[in-house]
């Protein structure tokens, strides 16, 4: 097994940081080309209340961009290519479409992220991107981290 393209979809939560070590260290050992991607999911406020959020959307965006900036500054000393960029839309569809576009060999990406109610409501991106993925996916639990049973 080979892998040359490892894609790293991250968040930035914490669970994302601990994923983005086995990332890493997969990258390295096989010397793979690393492609970092944050999903921004906007949401339509203008439509259902009125409310122009073109500011707050700017705001968000601009910083962001500046966490995957400062991402991949911290990773320009790796000896494999590091790519990073913020995409927009659904997370699970971006994910899936990055994957199959790049011809992936690997998605990793942490078990959780987002809060309790919003795993509620919308339901667990990780695994998602596990049954609808094009290629492997290696989900990442932080420790410490208990599973709540259903």
């Amino acid at each position: 097994m080979k892998f040359e393209r490892i894609l790293f979809p991250t968040d930035f939560s914490d669970h994302a940081a601990h994923a983005q070590g086995f990332a890493l260290d997969l990258a390295r050992q096989y010397k793979a080309e690393l492609h970092i991607i944050h999903v921004v999911q906007l949401f339509s406020y203008v439509v259902d209340f009125g409310m122009d959020t073109t500011v707050q959307y700017e705001a968000v965006h601009h910083t962001l961009q500046k966490m995957m900036d400062e991402l991949a500054a911290s990773l320009s000393g790796e000896p494999m290519p590091v790519r990073a960029e913020l995409v927009q839309g659904n997370a699970v569809a971006e994910i899936i479409r990055i994957a199959r576009e790049d011809r992936s060999d690997l998605i990793v990406l942490g078990t959780h992220g987002r809060s309790a109610l919003e795993h509620a409501l919308l339901g667990s991106v990780a695994e998602k991107v596990v049954r609808k993925a094009p290629c492997p996916v290696l989900t990442v639990r932080m420790p410490g981290h208990t599973f709540k049973m259903p």
